[in-house]
């Protein structure tokens, strides 16, 4: 299986020319005020139209409002919504729109095998799940978590649902590569926070390959 690549919290216009030539899959644009590498909706518009055919846009929120929701799916037009933050399945499913669901791992109500199998399993409709270490607030922490406590998960969802993320680089993705369906990162191939590495995306997608 090929694993799949997502690029997020781009910032610049030249950093989706070097994700695109390397050859990612999909780009996460971060829509929460809070974040080092965060858009405000117009410059996530600004950004999408450098980005060509064939490559996803996926929109990530943290305890949106409907009414932010709704602007970034009538003006962004990602390809799913990535959300990030406490929003219930009830909020992430009222707008008929594809969504990815972010899960927290080791989060105080995330720390067993089961108990990440029963909050995914709240979220049936969900395109994908993104698994991601805990870190206070809601920013990526970059680091790794113990990928065995998705046993049970595993179990219960189709691979192509499964997304990787936490301390992902050049130096570790042989571990991962065609283990899982797609693996997001973002200070893995950075320079500083907001600010992608040309360099380390090509010495990632070499590693990955």
């Amino acid at each position: 299986m090929r694993t799949r690549v997502k690029f997020c919290g781009l910032t610049r216009v030249e950093d989706i020319h070097s994700a695109v030539q390397v050859g990612v899959d999909a780009l996460g644009f971060v829509l929460y005020p809070k974040s080092k590498r965060a858009l405000s909706l117009q410059q996530a518009c600004q950004l999408r139209s450098h980005v060509p055919a064939l490559i996803d846009i996926i929109a990530l929120v943290v305890n949106p409002t409907v009414a932010e929701v709704q602007a970034i799916i009538k003006d962004l037009k990602p390809h799913a919504i990535q959300f990030h933050g406490d929003e219930s399945p009830e909020f992430c499913e009222q707008f008929n729109y594809p969504y990815w669901r972010a899960v927290r791992v080791g989060a105080p109500e995330l720390e067993t095998e089961q108990e990440i199998a029963d909050y995914v399993a709240q979220f049936p409709h969900a395109q994908a799940f993104l698994f991601d270490a805990y870190s206070t607030g809601f920013g990526g922490a970059g680091v790794r978590f113990d990928l065995s406590l998705l046993y049970t998960v595993k179990q219960a969802i189709s691979p192509e649902k499964v997304i990787i993320a936490g301390g992902i680089n050049a130096l570790n993705i042989a571990a991962l590569s065609g283990q899982y369906y797609a693996v997001d990162l973002s200070s893995g191939i950075e320079s500083e926070p907001g600010v992608k590495s040309a360099e380390l995306m090509q010495q990632f997608m070499q590693a990955l390959r």
